[in-house]
């Protein structure tokens, strides 16, 4: 028995059949035989041939044992033993059995070569460059931890996302409907901030009666007759060399006592031919200088005294009762270049137990109009008057439409409320205190401005800023006549007019029978338990949960990426 090497220095291990003792040989590069004779030495290296003819594949050892065969007393020409076979009837074998030698292939081997050049082939795992190593171990990192955040997430859906023994298709399913959840809560929570925005304020009916406190009405009494004849008179004496003629005296007293009441709604009947040397800037001095000495008095059952201030409006010369701003558009305060804030005393209230209330102006020698306002605000050109003829005694009696906005609703912005109080001015110039009628006035003002580039005389031309406004003349005024429609409802076709004019939020209206208050329909609070309840009803899921996002994504996070 014999043992051929395929690769030398490699030991290998002979085996012999029973009743014949093994030894074990070093085999370099020869095969050798147990007696030593040529023609085993060549049938052993026929052997040794035929084994190495395995493919060699690597290191290891496997040993085949011989065919075992029966010995025959017969010998062939050479001298060597044969035996019958299926196959062969006449093949020679050794009378020692060989043993052949292979190697087990191995596991894995590198690919060959390939045929493009050294810079084409595949690069083995010890040749791939740090920074390629070093991002696909992060991109694992991140993978398993994306894993581990679905798979222990308290919100609902997200575990089925990284659960495994689903399909590729219920993935997509349960994505789809977090998908849908995701959106909906987006898209209803954009609404109700939106909503938080712009109408958190809700007017209700106050049905407690024994905290009503009505603020008692203002009016403001605008009268007819606004020009002193004598000093008319007195005027035209001291510039004669500015009237002429008779005619043009009777044409300044006409146009004096037009000018005194005009109003956008007669701004027509000024006559325009004529100017008399007077600019515009000019006529509010001589209408105060001429004007009519008007003094009414007034006496009212409220324990709080009430004043009587004359007042600048878009009616001319008024006197105003009971007002809170009436002082502000006065011609001394306008004068003086004042912009304090003035000091009006406690509002007047009425209580629905002190029984009736009134107020009693005297002293009204001749015909006049009367607006019916709340005591923070002015009277509107748009609002209805009442014309009282001269002598004459009447009684109006009113009833109020209160609303008053709580002091929480004071913590919201403007454009949440819907409203202002009065100290909120830092829009107006043209005066230090904010009410609905004054940014009325003021938004026509500039709009004749733009429109025309100058501004009726009874407005303030100095703002606070220290500008001074033209002052329209007769070719100004003919300019308003085209327009006044439009200034009058600050609606136009040709200009674009935004106010941005909002409602006091202490107000007060007439001949209404109602009392209403402003309360908060929808705090930040309402906007939290709203959202959350869109959350929790769409993922199932709480503070916590957002709690636990932080957390996966902060600490834990850099823990995983960077500490193992």
């Amino acid at each position: 028995m014999t043992c051929h090497m395929s690769v030398p220095g490699q030991p290998c291990f002979l085996a012999s059949p029973k009743g014949i003792p093994s030894q074990r040989r070093w085999g370099r590069n020869s095969a050798e035989s147990w007696d030593g004779n040529d023609e085993s030495t060549s049938h052993s290296r026929r052997t040794s041939s035929t084994a190495s003819l395995q493919p060699r594949l690597g290191p290891g050892l496997l040993l085949f044992p011989g065919n075992a065969q029966k010995q025959s007393p017969g010998l062939d020409a050479a001298g060597t033993k044969t035996i019958p076979n299926a196959n062969d009837n006449h093949v020679p074998v050794n009378q020692q059995r060989s043993i052949r030698c292979i190697r087990r292939p191995p596991l894995w081997q590198p690919p060959p070569p390939s045929k493009g050049g050294p810079e084409e082939q595949e690069l083995v795992p010890d040749q791939i460059p740090d920074a390629k190593r070093g991002a696909t171990k992060l991109g694992a990192k991140v993978h398993a931890f994306i894993i581990e955040f679905l798979q222990g997430s308290s919100i609902h859906g997200f575990i089925y996302l990284a659960k495994l023994g689903l399909n590729f298709v219920e993935r997509m399913l349960w994505f789809a409907f977090i998908c849908v959840a995701l959106f909906s809560i987006i898209s209803l929570s954009k609404r109700t901030w939106h909503r938080f925005q712009t109408s958190p304020m809700v007017i209700s009916m106050d049905r407690n009666k024994l905290v009503w406190n009505t603020s008692f009405p203002s009016l403001t009494v605008c009268p007819h007759k606004r020009i002193d004849e004598l000093k008319v008179e007195e005027y035209i004496l001291a510039h004669e060399e500015d009237f002429e003629t008779e005619e043009d005296q009777e044409d300044f007293r006409d146009f004096i006592v037009k000018l005194a009441s005009l109003t956008y709604d007669n701004l027509e009947s000024l006559p325009l031919n004529k100017s008399f040397g007077i600019s515009g800037e000019k006529y509010l001095d001589l209408l105060y200088e001429l004007k009519w000495a008007f003094e009414p008095e007034i006496s009212s059952g409220a324990a709080v005294k009430m004043f009587i201030y004359e007042t600048q409006t878009e009616f001319g010369i008024c006197h105003a009762v009971n007002s809170l701003v009436a002082r502000y558009n006065s011609f001394d305060y306008w004068r003086s270049n004042d912009w304090s804030i003035l000091d009006h005393g406690d509002r007047v209230t009425v209580h629905p137990l002190d029984g009736e209330i009134y107020a009693q102006i005297i002293n009204l020698s001749t015909a006049y109009d009367v607006y019916f306002h709340g005591a923070g605000d002015v009277p509107s050109i748009s609002k209805q008057r009442y014309t009282f003829p001269e002598s004459d005694y009447t009684t109006v009696e009113l009833i109020a439409l209160e609303i008053y906005t709580n002091e929480e609703a004071r913590a919201f912005t403007t454009k949440q409320r819907s409203c202002r109080f009065n100290y909120e001015a830092e829009d107006m110039q043209s005066v230090p205190i904010y009410s609905f009628g004054l940014c009325l006035s003021e938004c026509r003002m500039f709009f004749a401005l733009r429109a025309c580039g100058c501004i009726p005389h009874f407005y303030r031309n100095r703002l606070r800023n220290g500008r001074r406004l033209p002052v329209c003349g007769l070719e100004g005024i003919g300019c308003l006549v085209r327009i006044k429609r439009e200034i009058i409802s600050l609606k136009s076709d040709k200009y674009k007019i935004n106010c941005n004019c909002l409602a006091n939020c202490d107000d007060s209206n007439f001949f209404v029978q109602s009392h209403l208050r402003r309360d908060v329909l929808f705090s930040f609070a309402d906007v939290l338990v709203y959202i959350g309840g869109l959350v929790g009803f769409f993922l199932g899921c709480s503070a916590l949960s957002f709690t636990e996002i932080i957390y996966y994504f902060t600490a834990r996070f850099v823990r995983r990426m960077f500490f193992n």
